[in-house]
C-alpha cells in the first residue's frame, strides 16, 4: 500500500458520525498505570514510623522508599516531580493524558506521599540542623531511582513547586541527564519561603523530646484545615477540591479511613472528629524539611556570596517555564527571571489560561498540550509514540483517518 501524501492526510472529508467534540481515543492507548517504590541508601539515618496513627512504632534506617507510577511504554521518558504539600497523584492526570506519546513515571519526594518520611533526619547521633532537607540533597535520591530504572537515559524533567526547586539543583548538577526541562510554577529566586509554608517550618523547633512532641501536637491541631486552606488557595477553579478529591492530597498527614465501623454495630470504632488521627510523625517531617528552605538555594550560585545557590549556567537544555495565568503564590512576571539566568537561550514561556499556582490541577489539558507541544518540538514529531494532533481545540471529525495517515507518512503511532 502506497504511503499517503500530506495532501490526502490533510484533505479528507468530516466524518459526521465522529462529530466535532475531541476524542481521544483515536490516539494510542495510554496503558494501566503501574506504581512500585524504589529503595533509595540514604546518606544518614532517619526515624520512620512503621506502626500506623494510634500507635507508631519507630525505627532508625538509612533504607528509604521512593514511591512511583509509571505509565506509557514508548517515546520520551518523562520525569514529573510534585510540589508541597502533595505528592505524586496530583500529576497522574497529566500522565493519563500523555502516555499514549511518552513514558512517564511520577515520584513521591522523599519525606512525602507513599514515600519513607524520615524524622530527624541526619540528627541521629547528635542535634545537627536539618541540613540534609536542602533541595540539592533531593537530587541523589533522584538520581539514584534514575539510574536503577532507566540506567543511563536522559529524560524530560517536569517539576512544578517545590519540585522545582529540586528539578533546578538536578538539572545544574546532572545537564547530560536531561534532555529538556519544564518549571511549573517553581520555588523562584527570593521569593521563597511563603507565609504559608514558613508557619509549618517554624514548628520543627519544638524539641524532639516526649514534651517537645506534646507542644508540636498543640500547634498541628487545626493542621487538617490549615491544609484544606491551603491547597483551596492553590487553584484558580474553587471546583477541583471538595471533601472527596482533597483526600488523596491530604492523605500522608491526615486519617482518611470515614468509612471505619470496627464492630459493625454503627455505634463502635466510627470515625469521628476525635478518632481521625493527624498523623503527627509525617507533619512533623513536613516541619522539618520546610524549616530550612530559603532563597539562598534558589538564587544564582556563587563562590563567596552564595555557594549554596543553583548554577543556572549550567543548565543548557531547551527550558519551558511555565506559569498560572492567576497564580497567587508565586507571581508569573518571573518568567522572565528565568528566561534571563538560564545557560540557555533556548527557553520557552507559557502562560497556563485560567489557572492558579497548582496550574496542573486546575487545567490538565492545557498543561498537559504544553508539555507535549514543548517535547515535539525539543525532540522532533517522529520522537513521540503517536501523532499528536491536540487534546481540546477545533477537532474536524477526520482525525482518525488523519492520524492514520500520518502515522504512514512518519513511520510513527499505532499498536
Amino acid at each position: 500500500m502506497a504511503v499517503p501524501s500530506l495532501y490526502d492526510a490533510l484533505s479528507h472529508p468530516p466524518d459526521r458520525a465522529a462529530g466535532n467534540a475531541p476524542d481521544l481515543s483515536v490516539y494510542r492507548a495510554p496503558g494501566a498505570p503501574s506504581y512500585g517504590s524504589f529503595r533509595y541508601h540514604a546518606p544518614a539515618h532517619g526515624l520512620v514510623a512503621t506502626g500506623d496513627a494510634a500507635n507508631p512504632m519507630p525505627e532508625w534506617t538509612d533504607r528509604f522508599d521512593i514511591a512511583w507510577t509509571k505509565q506509557g511504554d514508548r517515546g520520551p521518558l518523562v520525569v514529573f516531580l510534585h510540589g508541597v504539600p502533595t505528592n505524586r497523584m496530583q500529576w497522574e492526570p497529566i500522565q493519563r493524558l500523555m502516555a499514549p506519546f511518552c513514558r512517564t513515571i511520577s515520584v513521591d519526594m522523599l519525606g512525602m506521599g507513599e514515600s519513607s518520611q524520615p524524622r530527624m533526619y541526619g540528627q541521629r547521633d547528635g542535634h545537627a540542623p536539618n541540613a540534609l532537607w536542602r533541595w540539592v540533597n533531593d537530587t541523589d535520591w533522584l538520581e539514584q531511582l534514575m539510574q536503577h530504572e532507566f540506567p543511563g537515559q536522559p529524560f524530560v524533567l517536569v517539576a512544578d513547586d517545590w519540585g522545582g526547586g529540586i528539578a533546578a539543583h538536578y538539572a545544574a548538577r546532572f545537564p547530560e541527564r536531561v534532555s529538556a526541562l519544564a518549571l511549573l510554577d517553581p520555588v523562584a529566586f527570593d521569593g521563597y519561603p511563603v507565609n504559608e509554608i514558613q508557619a509549618v517550618g517554624r514548628a520543627a523547633q519544638c524539641p524532639n523530646t516526649q514534651a517537645g512532641d506534646a507542644q508540636f501536637a498543640q500547634l498541628m491541631a487545626a493542621f487538617d484545615q490549615t491544609l484544606a486552606q491551603i491547597l483551596k488557595s492553590m487553584v484558580y477553579r474553587r471546583d477541583v477540591y471538595n471533601q472527596y478529591s482533597i483526600r488523596a492530597i491530604t492523605f500522608p498527614y491526615v486519617e482518611t479511613d470515614y468509612e471505619r465501623n470496627a464492630g459493625g454495630d454503627g455505634v463502635s470504632g466510627i470515625a469521628d472528629s476525635m478518632t481521625l488521627r493527624l498523623k503527627l510523625h509525617n507533619i512533623r517531617v513536613l516541619a522539618d524539611r520546610a524549616s530550612v528552605l530559603a532563597p539562598a538555594q534558589l538564587l544564582p550560585h556563587h563562590p563567596e556570596k552564595n555557594p549554596h545557590g543553583v548554577a543556572y549556567e549550567t543548565i543548557t537544555m531547551p527550558t519551558l517555564v511555565a506559569w498560572g495565568e492567576y497564580d497567587e503564590m508565586m507571581p508569573a512576571g518571573q518568567i522572565h527571571r528565568f528566561a534571563n539566568v538560564l545557560g540557555t537561550d533556548d527557553v520557552e514561556t507559557r502562560l497556563i489560561p485560567r489557572a492558579g499556582h497548582f496550574a496542573h490541577t486546575d487545567q490538565p489539558v492545557a498543561t498537559a498540550d504544553a508539555l507535549l507541544g514543548f517535547i515535539r518540538r525539543t525532540h522532533g514529531r517522529r520522537a513521540l509514540a503517536d501523532v499528536y494532533m491536540g487534546l481540546d481545540g477545533i477537532w474536524k471529525g477526520d482525525e482518525r483517518a488523519l492520524i492514520r495517515d500520518l502515522r504512514a507518512v512518519y513511520g510513527v503511532g499505532g499498536g
